[in-house]
């Protein structure tokens, strides 16, 4: 099996110093990389300087916006060490080495979490940053364990779902809810659009109605550690907290 792969090279200090030709080569190169990254079995991207990786089947490519681009064909198969796949190359008399581990990573600049750590040495270069995909992190079944920071109703086992088409749907506590969200640059949308009409005792009917408006109210999430998630609204307070 081989991969492709493809980068962008964008530092975000550096494009608001930039003439506007220069800014729009940036925006180019990223869109670029972006369109790749779409098709891309794996993508890894880093700040300061800015940078972006995607794999797919065919090549293992770099660009860099102030650096060198290149392109290694066939890519080299990964060789794996713990939790960790490492691809090798050589490029110019220089090693190239590309690490993801399966560890947890924030983006510096956005907060977004990723579920891969990515390392990229050139020569005597380092590129740190994160890999795959924010959405991974969510998919998946969850239990409700907290509502705006209190534990909820004995037995009530509220839920929540994230579907990979950008659905969602869960039980409120009393009724079965689904709806849709958005994950895109550093913003995480929920939205109900319907539930079923069920009459329960007045403690669930209340957690139910506490959660549906938190979902509301979310912009971020973070993922402290695997098998969980908090919820944020816009201003960093937690209003659920999810676990497997």
């Amino acid at each position: 099996m081989t991969h492709r792969l493809e980068a962008a090279t964008v530092s975000p200090e550096s494009c608001s110093s930039l003439p506007l030709a220069a800014s729009l080569a940036v925006l180019s190169l990223y869109a670029t990389a972006t369109s790749n990254a779409e098709a891309a079995s794996l993508a890894a991207r880093g700040n300061e300087p800015g940078w972006q990786i995607s794999i797919s089947d065919t090549a293992l490519s770099f660009n860099a916006l102030r650096g060198e681009t290149f392109t290694v064909q066939p890519a080299p198969r990964p060789t794996r060490q713990g939790d960790a796949d490492t691809y090798l190359a050589t490029v110019d008399g220089r090693q190239l080495a590309l690490t993801i581990a399966a560890k947890i990573c924030v983006d510096t600049m956005s907060g977004m979490p990723y579920p891969q750590t990515a390392t990229v040495i050139l020569g005597d270069r380092k590129f740190g940053g994160c890999a795959g995909e924010p959405g991974d992190l969510l998919h998946g079944d969850w239990l409700v364990d907290e509502i705006r920071e209190e534990t909820t109703v004995s037995d009530s086992k509220p839920t929540l779902a994230f579907e990979p088409d950008g659905r969602i749907h869960g039980n409120g506590s009393c009724n079965r809810f689904f709806g849709g969200f958005a994950l895109t640059g550093e913003a995480l949308t929920i939205s109900e659009t319907g539930s079923s009409r069920m009459i329960c005792d007045q403690p669930l009917m209340d957690q139910e109605r506490s959660l549906l408006k938190a979902l509301g109210s979310v912009h971020r999430f973070e993922a402290p550690q695997t098998g969980r998630v908090q919820l944020l609204d816009k201003d960093g307070q937690t209003l659920v907290s999810l676990r497997r």
